[in-house]
């Protein structure tokens, strides 16, 4: 969607064998991939516990690209249950992002606090940080690898930890320690990753696959998030796309929280 003495000491570590410049220019190119000015989404999340029991929710997601900030909205269709429930966020450019959740039940708008970023979406193994994306100016990079293939195709394979600046923020919003990432070298795509969490046995692997190039834009129609403890699968969870379009619409209003509890029309 990555305790204080773990991240500080992994920090010390990176800044040991300092950051990689190929490492830094790799994550560079990994954020400014081209993604569309807008998108619209179909899909499906799917809740799996350990003994395979599955939990299916339905739902929107619309993405806008505006004036510095990133805007996405995220409404939920089915069950009953969830139905009405919806999640906004906006990530600005070099400030503080915004996000907000409506529980109908409730029939109010809660703003989510920095906080509460690193818990599950909507009890998901997705994290709120997850689904907002990282900074990547928070974190350190380390090449570790330029000559691995994942399904055949070349793959860096880096190390992510909290850049000593950031390390307070780091820990708060992502709950990460440091990480393991792949990003596909012809299409800069992060496909796979690995996270630790901060003052835990648990870690959580990350996979993006069935990947198709959609409107020129490579798009991983179905994402996995895996929570392991002592290297044990706990629970996993799929977000599975059935239908993205991108550069369809380009309404600000339907990322406002009016939005958010007018649901959808």
């Amino acid at each position: 969607m990555l305790v204080l003495l773990l991240a500080a000491l992994m920090a010390t570590v990176l800044s040991a064998q300092a950051e990689t410049p190929e490492a830094r220019d790799i994550m560079t190119q990994v954020d400014n991939r081209y993604t569309g000015d807008s998108s619209h989404a179909e899909a499906q999340l799917i809740l799996i516990d350990r003994r395979e029991r599955e939990r299916v929710r339905d739902l929107v997601m619309y993405e806008l690209e505006a004036e510095g900030t990133s805007k996405s909205i995220v409404f939920f269709r089915s069950p009953a249950d969830v139905a009405g429930t919806s999640y906004l966020s906006h990530d600005h450019d070099g400030a503080d992002n915004d996000a907000w959740l409506y529980l109908p039940a409730l029939g109010q708008v809660r703003r989510v606090a920095a906080g509460d970023r690193a818990g599950a979406f909507m009890g998901s193994d997705f994290s709120y940080s997850d689904m907002d994306g990282m900074e990547i100016d928070w974190w350190q990079y380390r090449l570790l690898d330029d000559s691995q293939t994942v399904n055949d195709h070349p793959v860096w394979h880096l190390e992510a930890v909290p850049h000593p600046d950031h390390a307070d923020q780091v820990l708060e919003e992502t709950g990460y320690e440091r990480a393991r990432i792949w990003v596909r070298q012809d299409n800069l795509v992060l496909i796979r990753g690995q996270y630790w969490l901060a003052d835990s046995d648990r870690s959580k692997y990350f996979s993006a696959s069935e990947l198709t190039e959609i409107d020129g834009i490579w798009t991983p129609l179905r994402l996995q998030m895996v929570t392991t403890r002592n290297g044990e699968r706990e629970h996993s969870s799929v977000l599975s796309i059935s239908h993205i379009e991108y550069n369809s619409h380009s309404d600000a209003d339907l990322f406002t929280t009016r939005a958010m509890e007018r649901g959808l029309e």
